[in-house]
């Protein structure tokens, strides 16, 4: 669909302002976070593992994942669009990283929402406030500086399978370094074996890091293979035993398996809904007419931080 994305300058972040009933599904490209915020109103976000309804406040962020939006109700959202691309120098994992991030009380984040989930939607009000007074593109890099940080320091998935922001420096670094190696050798064969001697330690020290500090080596192999399959289920029309094989699947029995396990469905249920998803009922709207609302949502969100309202 046509997104009437709104840029200011050479700032690597930009937005749309809509209305939504309904939405085909979509997936960003490459580098690119979506943060999708609702200002008013509801809408149903689905994705990957499962739905969420997003309502005035709420956010989420989607990176590789297709997605489509539903049962939109009276509602204003905002996409904005980071191109995290533009930070590898500063952050040279970061065309492999993957984030989660969830700013809705539907979440099963603990101990939501933290500080991280705040100061990120601080971050985006302020740059749609920005946008909205005088449109200072020095100003607006800078808050998508801050937001990059932010997923970067706050939401990499490992944040998320470790079950807490607190995972020792070094732990972070070897997720990051595993997850990189994986992707970049997703269509060949790869054993524990050769990712401990890629890394220099034992298969049995990799075995129990991977368990304490993530989702285990099989499940963070089958996580990265079944996304990857996502593009050629909603793309092509290869067959399930095709697909299997070019995401490096050793056998299709194992594709079901991980699939199953992350997307609590079937290949082939996956493309049947996702790939049928082809509605639009979206309404852009200027930016001017957002301006009322992120007023009361800057002073919504100034009680809450500050009053503990």
């Amino acid at each position: 669909m046509n997104r009437n994305v709104i840029k200011i300058g050479d700032v690597p972040l930009s937005f749309s302002v809509y209305s939504v009933e309904s939405s085909p599904t979509h997936k960003n490209s490459f580098g690119t976070v979506e943060i999708i915020f609702c200002l008013k109103g509801s809408v149903r976000f689905g994705y990957a593992y499962e739905d969420f309804t997003l309502r005035a406040g709420d956010y989420i962020a989607v990176d590789r994942d297709a997605y489509f939006l539903y049962k939109g109700r009276d509602n204003v959202c905002v996409s904005f669009y980071l191109d995290m691309l533009r930070y590898e120098e500063k952050y040279p994992f970061v065309r492999h990283a993957m984030y989660v991030c969830e700013g809705t009380s539907e979440t099963d984040v603990p101990d939501y929402p933290r500080p991280s989930h705040m100061r990120l939607k601080s971050l985006m009000i302020a740059a749609l406030k920005c946008a909205l007074e005088d449109g200072d593109e020095k100003q607006i890099h800078n808050i998508a500086d801050k937001m990059a940080d932010l997923l970067v320091n706050h939401f990499d998935i490992a944040f998320y399978h470790y079950g807490s922001e607190d995972i020792p420096k070094k732990a972070l670094e070897r997720n990051r370094y595993i997850t990189a190696y994986i992707q970049d050798h997703i269509h060949e064969k790869i054993s524990m074996k050769t990712l401990a001697e890629e890394l220099g330690v034992t298969e049995g020290y990799l075995s129990e890091f991977m368990r304490k500090t993530s989702v285990g080596f099989r499940g963070i192999l089958g996580y990265i293979r079944a996304n990857e399959s996502e593009e050629y289920l909603l793309n092509t029309d290869k067959t399930i035993v095709e697909i299997s094989e070019m995401c490096g699947f050793s056998d299709v029995k194992y594709y079901y398996s991980a699939f199953r396990k992350w997307y609590k469905c079937t290949p082939n249920q996956f493309r049947e809904r996702y790939a049928k998803i082809k509605d639009t009922d979206v309404e852009y709207l200027p930016i001017e007419s957002i301006d009322g609302l992120v007023s009361e949502l800057l002073e919504k969100h100034f009680m809450e931080t500050n009053a503990g309202l």
